[in-house]
């Protein structure tokens, strides 16, 4: 990235401004300043229009647009006014229930029916009692009778004359003021109501999806706008225009051609160690497929290496681990490319990447010889016998696969410590990895059957050489004793923290197991239901592809988030990832 300083004179900041939009490649630094309440106002009209948006396009996929002079603000109106009636309705809906159950027992007793009965001096009243504590008698003491018997209760109707008492054993009831005719017809109009706004919905999501789409894309334009001019700074009593921003290196040219072309004075200048740089990652095809996965954890600093090519074969290696299926494999690899030739530009990244993993399945579903649960070992045609490995020999993989990465991002950590600080800040990883080597080294060659006795002063003066580093080194900016408590410090830390994140790892070993295990559980369920008769094998295809369907999401799921996580926590911290980097996102139209 390059800084770049523009003086403008004020009159000619507009325009400027508005060629400069158009080129669309300077990212405006943000100037600590509060913004005005019109940009507040188009902020939260931009934030409704992309509720809109995500509210039809649940609505409905399909998308036929229609020349229309409608407003896309105010289609945004239309659809708030709209939801905000469903949410009444069904509120009032909800008490509506509440009254229907209340009045449905005794049917229809109209105010008319009241007031006959009051011309002769009788009022109609209300009770319910359990059906078993009513007492017949009661009807041959007072003017009563049962209307009906519902779960239990008995609700019962009586005919008071005047002032003459009527006492039961029962608890009165007032009926809701509407009869339950009006009540059932009000419930009806809202349900009826409710399918007309859906109605409108979908029609809504097919022919206006475009116009909402084009007023958000012209309201962000204005906010940039508006933004850029927030962020100006204000000189020599307002007759200039300062603003800052940064460019990517390869765009220079271009920008300074514009530049020379408005005659506008400017400065440019390369990055201090304490400016807050936006970031444009730059990966080849395949890392680039892995942006969105770093990018749920944080965009590295600018003055960090980006961890995303380091961590993609890895990932892509632990997804296959965790599902450890051939057969699941594959189904993942074909159905991914079947969709891909039909999905829109934005996924189709992501359905790629789906089918890396699936490839990825495939190897070690080879490795751990399962093909939809079935164990491949157990097969004595199949060719493949010799690569693959038994469970103790996959446990032990995952854990050398997981001391790897870690090395790994021990020596990303060195290079990246030396690029930042220079090459003493790195020599205290460097003396970890060579500590490490030489460990792994003696250990192989002992395993290996070698004479280690003649190398043991190779040995004294490699681990010394790499103790000493680690100690001197830990913290170069303080004096040494200081700097060796520090890398005591380390010692511990790295002991402790290292077997801890080895440990981590077995997690791929037993999330493949569980895979291919309830893989094999479900393939002999079905197989107790198939019988002699050709009927039979419906319930066995049934089971096999719910419960394989079931299988393949499950150990899908565990293998995305556990390897997030080994990425995440244990490459990340070895490899000393910083993050916090901001996305470079260009002025532009």
């Amino acid at each position: 990235m390059m800084k770049y300083s523009f003086l403008i004179y004020h009159k000619e900041y507009i325009p400027f401004l508005e060629k400069l939009q158009e080129l669309g490649v300077l990212h405006i630094i943000e100037k600590k300043k509060d913004i005005d309440e019109n940009i507040k106002l188009s902020l939260h009209q931009i934030s409704e229009l992309n509720k809109a948006l995500k509210f039809l396009k649940n609505k409905n996929q399909e998308e036929f647009a229609e020349k229309s002079e409608m407003d896309g603000l105010e289609l945004v109106e239309k659809i708030k006014n709209l939801s905000d009636e469903i949410t009444a309705i069904e509120q009032e809906q909800l008490s509506l229930n509440k009254e229907i159950q209340k009045a449905e027992p005794w049917g229809d007793f109209t105010p008319e029916m009241h007031e006959k009965f009051a011309k002769h001096h009788i009022k109609l009243r209300f009770f319910v009692c359990n059906e078993k504590k009513f007492n017949p008698e009661w009807k041959d003491k007072y003017p009563l009778d049962i209307v009906s018997i519902r779960y239990g209760h008995a609700y019962i109707v009586a005919f008071q004359r005047g002032a003459n008492p009527i006492d039961i054993d029962a608890e009165e009831i007032k009926l809701p003021e509407q009869t339950l005719s009006e009540l059932l017809a009000k419930d009806e109009a809202g349900k009826n109501r409710l399918e007309e706004i859906e109605i409108i919905f979908d029609e809504y999501a097919i022919k206006y999806q475009d116009i909402l789409k084009d007023t958000r894309k012209k309201l962000q334009e204005e906010t940039d706008f508006d933004l850029a001019i927030n962020h100006t700074e204000k000189q020599a009593e307002e007759k200039v225009m300062f603003l800052e921003g940064w460019i990517p290196q390869e765009q220079k040219e271009d920008l300074e051609k514009f530049l020379e072309e408005q005659n506008v004075y400017f400065i440019s200048a390369q990055p201090e160690r304490e400016d807050k740089v936006p970031i444009k990652l730059k990966n080849n095809k395949f890392s680039r497929l892995f942006e969105p996965i770093g990018d749920l954890f944080s965009l590295p600093d600018y003055n960090e290496l980006d961890l995303t090519p380091f961590f993609a074969p890895f990932f892509m290696l632990f997804f296959g681990f965790c599902v450890g299926d051939t057969g699941y494999g594959l189904f993942i690899l074909i159905a991914t490319l079947i969709f891909r030739r039909k999905a829109s530009k934005q996924l189709k990244p992501i359905l790629t990447l789906a089918s890396y993993l699936g490839v990825a399945t495939i190897l070690m579903g080879l490795v751990s010889g399962t093909f939809f649960g079935i164990e491949l070992v157990k097969m004595e045609t199949y060719p493949l016998k010799q690569i693959i490995l038994e469970p103790l020999k996959l446990f032990w993989l995952s854990i050398a696969i997981g001391g790897l990465q870690i090395f790994y991002g021990m020596c990303i950590k060195a290079a990246n410590q030396i690029k930042l600080g220079g090459l003493k800040y790195g020599l205290s990883t460097i003396g970890w990895i060579f500590l490490i080597l030489t460990f792994g080294t003696f250990m192989g060659l002992e395993q290996a059957g070698v004479n280690i006795e003649s190398f043991a002063i190779v040995k004294k003066i490699g681990l010394g050489l790499s103790f000493a580093t680690i100690l001197l080194f830990a913290n170069p900016e303080k004096n040494m004793i200081i700097s060796i408590f520090s890398g005591l410090y380390d010692v511990y830390n790295m002991l402790t923290g290292v077997f801890g994140d080895l440990l981590s790892y077995i997690r791929l070993f037993a999330l493949g197991i569980s895979s291919a295990i309830l893989g094999l559980v479900f393939n002999q369920i079905a197989a107790q239901v198939l019988g002699g008769s050709f009927l039979s094998y419906i319930p066995f295809i049934i089971i096999l592809v719910i419960g394989h369907g079931l299988n393949i999401f499950l150990a899908s799921l565990g293998a995305i988030v556990h390897p997030l996580r080994l990425t995440f926590v244990e490459f990340y911290k070895n490899a000393g990832f910083v993050g916090g980097g901001k996305q470079y996102k260009p002025f532009s139209k």
